[in-house]
C-alpha cells in the first residue's frame, strides 16, 4: 500500500512540476534576485555562476577585498534581502536590464577596505542570454548612475 502511494504521488509531483514551466521574464527576474542574494552576502563564487565571463576578473577583485572582520559584520548586521522592482527583456531576448531592491545591503570600499551598510540601495543589473542561461554583466567601475541609495 505504501509503495502504491508513493508512486501516486510520484506521478502528481511530475505532472506538476511538467506544468510549471517559467516564464523569460521569470528566469530573468530569479536569475537576478540570486546573484544579488550572493553579491550582497558576500558568496562571490555563487555569484560567479549568475555572471559572464567577463564579469569574473571583476568579481574576483571583489573578493580578494573581504576579510573576516567584514565577514562578523554581515552575520550581525543581517543578510541582504533582495526585492525586484522592475525588469525588461528587448525584442530578441538576449538582453535584459532588472532593476532590484536591496534591504540590508553591504558594500566594502576597494579603496579604504571599510564595510558600509546600506538600508535600501537599487541596482539595475543587465543581463545577457549566454548558453540559454541568463548571466549578470558586472563592470568596472559601476558608478554611471545605476546604483542608488537611501
Amino acid at each position: 500500500m505504501n509503495k502504491l502511494h508513493i508512486h501516486i504521488l510520484s506521478i502528481f509531483s511530475f505532472i506538476c512540476l511538467s506544468c510549471q514551466q517559467q516564464t523569460p521574464q521569470n528566469q530573468i527576474e530569479q536569475a537576478a534576485v540570486d546573484f544579488c542574494e550572493a553579491f550582497y552576502n558576500f558568496n562571490y563564487p555563487v555569484a560567479e555562476e549568475w555572471s559572464t565571463p567577463s564579469s569574473l576578473s571583476y568579481l574576483s577583485f571583489l573578493a580578494s577585498n573581504i576579510q573576516q572582520k567584514h565577514i562578523e559584520q554581515l552575520k550581525a548586521q543581517g543578510a541582504a534581502k533582495i526585492s525586484v522592482v522592475s525588469s525588461e527583456i528587448d525584442a530578441n531576448s538576449e538582453r535584459a536590464t532588472v532593476v532590484c531592491e536591496i534591504k540590508n545591503a553591504h558594500i566594502i570600499s576597494p579603496i579604504s577596505g571599510e564595510m558600509q551598510q546600506i538600508s535600501v540601495l537599487r541596482d539595475t543589473l543587465e543581463l545577457m542570454r549566454e548558453r540559454n542561461k541568463w548571466l549578470i554583466r558586472m563592470d568596472i567601475p559601476r558608478q554611471n548612475g545605476k546604483r542608488n541609495h537611501d
